[in-house]
């Protein structure tokens, strides 16, 4: 599922990632098809970005420098400030789903993770629901 590009033009993306090199793939990957990214290389750096750009999703890494990801999605859900934005989980574990649900996460992706389909879940959390 794919957004109309007038929506994905004023969308903004909020990459945590403590890897430079995938920040820079997924943020290159994003900007591509249109997204506003910022980026983040710890946790608190992103709890500190998602509470001053208030961005539309969150693609947050749970093996981050700075925070444990788990921690950064309770912070992100406790606040009126954050609480609102869907986060994106990133992990190598592939048993983990049940948990990013239950912790509030809008979605869950497995590494390694192809560019069309971190697109696609971005889009996806984004769209409106009809």
């Amino acid at each position: 599922m794919l957004i109309d590009d007038a929506q994905q033009a004023k969308s903004t993306v909020l990459v945590v990632e403590d890897d430079e090199d995938m920040r820079h793939v997924y943020s290159a990957g994003l900007g591509h098809v249109g997204y506003r990214v910022i980026t983040a290389a710890t946790g608190t750096d992103g709890l500190r970005a998602a509470r001053d750009e208030h961005p539309d999703v969150i693609v947050l890494d749970l093996s981050i420098a700075g925070a444990d990801g788990w921690e950064v999605v309770r912070c992100l859900k406790a606040s009126q400030k954050t609480g609102d934005i869907p986060v994106l989980l990133v992990t190598g574990y592939s048993n983990l789903a049940n948990r990013a649900r239950a912790e509030g996460c809008a979605g869950y992706l497995t590494k390694p993770i192809r560019l069309d389909t971190l697109r696609t879940a971005v889009a996806s959390v984004l769209a409106p629901v009809s």
